[in-house]
């Protein structure tokens, strides 16, 4: 389970992620209720998470109806598909976000079916670098803080916050049920925020 000791953003990240790649699974959904209520108490996707604690088997078939298949992709969870248009997954940007990742020694398990690009690895990214930087910061070593959250904002801007708008309008509209609706809403108002953010924030994870 996430500290919260790494601090919100760390965890909003950790959240997020989780219920990516565990659409079904309580403790994601627990830890997703846990961030937004110490953090969006008012958020109306709380609200709908809490709905599914005692079975949150419908969220996993409604996420993988839009994102993973056996038929046609609803929605593309993966930047690639976004950015070139033409529906090819393992492009050149799939490529380029590999390298990022290279960045801090992540490197893709061979034996993961998803490439690079995919959503929830953009997301875990994120994750391990703010909290690396949460490490860092309470070692006193700020210069290498500042230095992974510049690294995280370079790669919001260049890759993930490039199509995190058209993925979460594409869930808006395409989800049976209303959390994965709140869930689009509440992680695109995040990311945009993340961009917004100032590298010299109090808080740099």
């Amino acid at each position: 389970m996430m500290k919260a000791e790494y601090g919100s953003t760390t965890t909003a990240y950790f959240a997020y992620k989780s219920m990516i790649f565990n659409p079904s699974g309580t403790e994601a959904l627990k830890g997703l209720i846990d961030y937004l209520s110490a953090n969006r108490p008012k958020s109306p996707l709380l609200i709908e998470a809490r709905k599914f604690v005692e079975d949150p088997a419908e969220l996993e078939f409604d996420f993988n109806r839009m994102c993973i298949g056996p038929y046609k992709l609803l929605v593309a969870p993966y930047e690639g598909v976004h950015i070139s248009g033409n529906h090819v997954m393992n492009t050149d940007e799939t490529v380029r976000v590999a390298e990022f990742y290279q960045e801090i020694g992540l490197v893709i398990d061979d034996q993961f079916n998803e490439p690079a690009d995919f959503i929830g690895n953009e997301l875990e990214f994120l994750y391990c670098v703010h909290a690396l930087a949460w490490e860092q910061k309470q070692a006193s070593n700020l210069d290498a803080s500042i230095e992974l959250k510049q690294l995280a904002n370079e790669f919001i801007t260049k890759h993930l916050g490039n199509w995190i708008a058209p993925f979460c309008e594409g869930i808006r509209q395409h989800a049976f049920h209303n959390f994965w609706r709140e869930f689009a809403i509440e992680l695109h108002h995040f990311i945009i925020n993340q961009m917004n953010d100032d590298v010299n924030s109090p808080e740099p994870c």
